[in-house]
C-alpha cells in the first residue's frame, strides 16, 4: 500500500481534475454522489492519507461600515448602491461586512458607534461625509484601521479613496463650454459635503481657465438642492433664478438632483434640453422616472471599492505604513439632456 499517494494520482486514474478529487474528499459541493463515492473508494484502496482539519480555524476578517442616516433616506440612495457593491467584493475575498447607520443625534453628540464600542470589527470604512467633530472622535476612539470612502478630510489622518471630483467638475464644464454654453449654473448646496464642494471647484477652475468671470462666493447661479443636514430636495431648495438670470445649462452635483431640477424646470415651463441643458454626476438613478436620457459623469465604483479593500487589508497587515489617498477618475456619459447652443 502506498503511503505517498497524492490527489493527482487519484485524479489521473479516474480522469478527473485534482480540484474535483479535493472537493469530493472534503465533502464540498460540486461533485455528484456517484463520483464522490468512486473517489473515496479509490483513495482508500490506494492508501491515501487525509489530512485532518485544524481545530483552530482562521478567524474571518470583519470590516465595519458606517454611514449617516441622511444618505439612506430613500431607496435610490447612491450609498445603498455603494454598500451593495462593497459587500459583494468583500464576500469574494472572504471578508465579512457589518453596516451601522448613524442618525443625526448620534453624530451631533459624537456617540461612539456600536461596532467600535463592542470591538466587533477589525477595520472600519467611513462611507460618505460626517461632521469633522464626529470623525475626530472616531479617530480617537477606534483603535483599528479606518478608511474614508467617497470623502476626504484634510483634518483627519487616515487612508481614503475618492472620485477625482475636481477633475470631473472640470471635464463636465469643459463639455458644456464646447457645446457653446457660457452661462452655466451649478446645483448643489455648498459646505455640506466635500464632494459637492470639489465638483463646484472643478467647474470654477475650468471657467477661470477659459477666461470667464467666476463668482466663487455668493454666486447667484448656485442653486441649493438640500438643507444643512444634507437632506436632498428639502423645503426651500431649488429656488430657480429669474428668467433674465436663467443660465443656458446647469451642472448638477448628482443625478438625483439633476432629475429633480428637470421636474422643477418643467413646472416653470422650460423644456430640457430645448430651453436649458442639464448634466448630472454619478451616472446612477435606479428608480426615478426618467423622461430623458441624462448626460452624466460616471464614477468607476468597482475600481474605487477594489482600491479601498486593497488599502484597508494592507493597513491590517501593516498598521504603521504611511497613510495614502487614492483618486479614481470617472468618464463622461453623453445622453440627451445637453444640446449645443450658439452654433
Amino acid at each position: 500500500m502506498q503511503s505517498d499517494v497524492t490527489l493527482s494520482d487519484i485524479a489521473q486514474k479516474l480522469g478527473v481534475s485534482s480540484v474535483t478529487v479535493s472537493k469530493a474528499l472534503a465533502g464540498k459541493k460540486g461533485v455528484s454522489d456517484e463520483l464522490r463515492e468512486e473517489i473515496i473508494n479509490l483513495a482508500d484502496e490506494l492508501g491515501y492519507v487525509r489530512r485532518e482539519k485544524s481545530h483552530h480555524p482562521k478567524k474571518n476578517t470583519v470590516i465595519g461600515v458606517i454611514v449617516a442616516e441622511r444618505y439612506l433616506n430613500h431607496s435610490r440612495s447612491f450609498y445603498w448602491h455603494i454598500y451593495k457593491e462593497l459587500s459583494v467584493q468583500s464576500n469574494d475575498k472572504r471578508i465579512l461586512t457589518l453596516l451601522e447607520v448613524i442618525n443625526r443625534e448620534a453624530e451631533e453628540s459624537e456617540s461612539v458607534p456600536n461596532l467600535v464600542a463592542q470591538e466587533s470589527v477589525d477595520g472600519l470604512i467611513v462611507l460618505g461625509a460626517f461632521n469633522v467633530g464626529y470623525l475626530r472622535m472616531l479617530r480617537s476612539e477606534a483603535k483599528i484601521p479606518m478608511l474614508s470612502l467617497d470623502s476626504l478630510y484634510e483634518e483627519i489622518e487616515g487612508d481614503a479613496v475618492i472620485t477625482d471630483n475636481i477633475l470631473g467638475g472640470y471635464e463636465i464644464t469643459r463639455y458644456l463650454f464646447d457645446k457653446g454654453h457660457r452661462k452655466i449654473g451649478f446645483v448643489g448646496t455648498l459646505k455640506v459635503t466635500p464632494s459637492i464642494d470639489e465638483r463646484y471647484i472643478g467647474m470654477c477652475k475650468f471657467l477661470s481657465s477659459a477666461g470667464l468671470d467666476v463668482e466663487f462666493r455668493d454666486n447667484p447661479l448656485v442653486i441649493n438642492d438640500r438643507d444643512k443636514y444634507g437632506n436632498l430636495d428639502a423645503e426651500g431648495t431649488f429656488a430657480l433664478p429669474s428668467a433674465k438670470e436663467m443660465p443656458t445649462a446647469f451642472f448638477c452635483n448628482c443625478d438625483v438632483a439633476a432629475l429633480l431640477l428637470i421636474e422643477h424646470l418643467k413646472e416653470k415651463g422650460y423644456k430640457v434640453p430645448e430651453d436649458i441643458s442639464v448634466i448630472g454626476f454619478d451616472n446612477y438613478v435606479p428608480d426615478m422616472n426618467k423622461s430623458i436620457e441624462l448626460s452624466s459623469y460616471e464614477i468607476d465604483l468597482s475600481v474605487m471599492i477594489s482600491k479601498a479593500m486593497e488599502l484597508l487589508t494592507q493597513r491590517l497587515r501593516s498598521p504603521n505604513m504611511p497613510f495614502s489617498s487614492a483618486m479614481i477618475r470617472g468618464k463622461l456619459i453623453v445622453g440627451d439632456s445637453v444640446r449645443a447652443v450658439g452654433k
